[in-house]
């Protein structure tokens, strides 16, 4: 039985199976590094986000279309009801006008304060259901896939979805949702509370908007604490690509299919046979003309107008020329 010695300086044993080997190279086992998509310029950010608040105004008119619509039948059918009731209290309270008036002007101001309040919420929540959905499909809103932009995550993948959820709940309280509040606030009459988040309001947007445009890598204050960046998304040029790839696809299998047409096949097509058909039956109607017999008969005189004047110069011996071909 062989006694197997442990192996020595001189004979290394193998590695343990946990331990890597050396990388050959130099070279690390990971990828080659992701390029991340160009940045796009500022003007073409404002324009995308120009887009998108017309989208949001168009809300906010259509919002304050059904808001006034509501309070205007909120009061048709109940306000006469409550002055019939303030005017009764009058009658039985000895003449309290004051309190009674004070009473429908409560009831009108508190049915303005509830409508206004739940549009402005209502607002708030598409603003923010829109940017949410819109940085989930493929990090374009109506303005970046108008002006070819789009919202991506760390080396330009896509803005997973606690990402998009971050970056839209930035952007909605920084561009829109404490101007809400501050109106919100002004409604029920805290005016120190409404200029507060007013003020609050203007500081937040400053801090929103200027990363995105004097930072050096123009990310929004959303993009910072989300993770992600506004990236070109080139969908634009791939389409332009995809088509001349198709055109030049097509006119490549209209050569290939013309070089393969046999010339056999093209000899004997009806429009080949048929011109060659014509073109026998005005050769043999010319043949039968009286230009033509006109034109052999010439040619039989001239024939033998040769043999003469060849007999002569011969010195009349009558060997016959031969015939011209």
């Amino acid at each position: 039985m062989t006694q197997q010695h442990p192996p020595t300086e001189s004979q290394p044993g193998p590695p343990f199976p946990h331990q890597p080997g050396p990388f050959v190279g130099g070279h690390s086992p990971a990828g080659p590094p992701v390029h991340s998509p160009p940045m796009p310029k500022t003007g073409r950010r404002i324009a995308a986000r120009a887009i998108d608040l017309a989208v949001l105004s168009l809300a906010l008119f259509l919002l304050a279309a059904l808001t006034i619509d509501a309070i205007t039948e909120k009061a048709t059918h109940v306000l006469p009801e409550q002055v019939i009731g303030a005017v009764t209290n009058v009658l039985f309270s000895a003449g309290d006008v004051g309190a009674a008036t004070d009473e429908v002007g409560d009831s009108a101001w508190n049915l303005i304060v509830s409508r206004v309040q739940t549009s402005v919420l209502i607002l708030i929540g598409f603003h923010f259901a829109y940017e949410t959905a819109a940085n989930l499909w493929q990090g374009r809103t109506l303005g970046r896939m108008l002006l070819d932009l789009r919202i991506v995550g760390p080396g330009g993948s896509k803005a997973r979805f606690g990402r998009s959820l971050w970056r839209a709940a930035v952007t909605v309280v920084c561009t829109g949702g404490l101007y809400g509040l501050a109106w919100i606030a002004l409604l029920h009459g805290s005016f120190i509370g409404g200029f507060v988040l007013w003020l609050l309001a203007v500081a937040v947007l400053v801090a929103y908007v200027a990363p995105a445009l004097f930072g050096s890598a123009r990310r929004s204050l959303g993009d910072l604490v989300a993770g992600t960046r506004t990236v070109h998304a080139g969908a634009y040029a791939t389409a332009g690509r995809t088509v001349l790839r198709a055109a030049q696809a097509g006119s490549s299998a209209a050569r290939n299919a013309a070089q393969r047409v046999p010339v056999q096949r093209l000899a004997d097509s009806y429009q080949v046979r048929r011109a060659k058909e014509t073109g026998g039956r005005w050769a043999a109607r010319a043949a039968d003309s009286e230009q033509g017999r006109r034109l052999r008969q010439l040619g039989a005189t001239a024939g033998d107008r040769f043999k003469d004047v060849y007999r002569q110069r011969r010195g009349g011996d009558g060997s016959t020329p031969p015939d011209p071909q």
